[in-house]
């Protein structure tokens, strides 16, 4: 009798167990659970290594451990790259690149854009300290299908921002005008995170933090998949007073 108990034991702990890794796998395992786990094992495999007589710091499991993942998030980006010579940003200026990501246009995607909003979350929870925010903002002209799914994975609102305003009142201001709410009512005061593929020059951030600051919201943190070296975004969003995160730097070539 004894026995089936305990073989029961095992078996409820291995279902369980399989469910939790089959949920941290997709995405939807809660961030706190996950940073958890994510801790706990990497505890486990340092006192591995110490028993093994390995004396390794920390830091180098950490610097490998981000090498890896960036050089699988490059992969990804690399299949939808266009080798061709083009001009980026809204200004003609002379500028030419000699590729461009087509991060937007892979979006289109649902798939696409699921991959990689689980790449930013997954990026998220390294970050520190944690992102602090109410909701979700992204750019009509960016992959606003992008900040939907990351959204969703955080369950967090999601605003979409128009460059344009939609229309102007006789008399006063309304946020309406320049932001899609899809319904739901955000208090002034509230924190919003910018999400989108990249930031080129960081334009179309700043109107976004110009038109979230007008409004009352705060905005303190931009997130993307990856930034264009030679742009100075980082710098023009500091002096915004918002902190830049993305995966990766990428060294696009500038002909002069």
């Amino acid at each position: 009798m004894s026995d089936n108990i305990l073989f029961n034991i095992i078996i409820v702990i291995s279902g369980f167990s399989t469910i939790i890794l089959v949920l941290e796998a997709t995405g939807f395992l809660p961030l706190w659970i996950s940073k958890y786990l994510f801790r706990r094992r990497f505890a486990n495999t340092i006192e591995m290594l110490k028993e093994l007589g390995c004396d390794i710091e920390k830091k180098e499991l950490i610097d490998k451990d981000t090498k890896t993942y960036s050089n699988s998030i490059q992969k990804k980006l690399e299949k939808i790259t266009l080798n061709k010579e083009v001009e980026i940003g809204k200004s003609t200026n002379g500028n030419i690149f000699s590729e461009y990501i087509d991060l937007m246009g892979a979006c289109a995607n649902q798939r696409n854009a699921q991959d990689f909003a689980r790449e930013l979350n997954t990026f998220t929870e390294k970050i520190s300290p944690p992102l602090e925010f109410d909701f979700i903002v992204t750019s009509k002209l960016g992959s606003p299908i992008l900040g939907y799914e990351f959204a969703n994975l955080v369950n967090k609102p999601l605003v979409l921002h128009s460059e344009e305003e939609k229309f102007r009142l006789i008399k006063g201001v309304d946020s309406r005008s320049k932001f899609d709410f899809g319904n739901i009512k955000i208090k002034k005061s509230k924190k919003a995170l910018i999400v989108d593929d990249s930031t080129t020059g960081g334009r179309k951030v700043i109107d976004i933090i110009n038109d979230l600051e007008q409004f009352g919201f705060k905005t303190t943190d931009c997130l993307v998949v990856f930034a264009p070296q030679g742009k100075n975004a980082d710098r023009k969003l500091r002096n915004k007073g918002v902190k830049l995160h993305f995966i990766l730097e990428i060294p696009i070539k500038k002909e002069e």
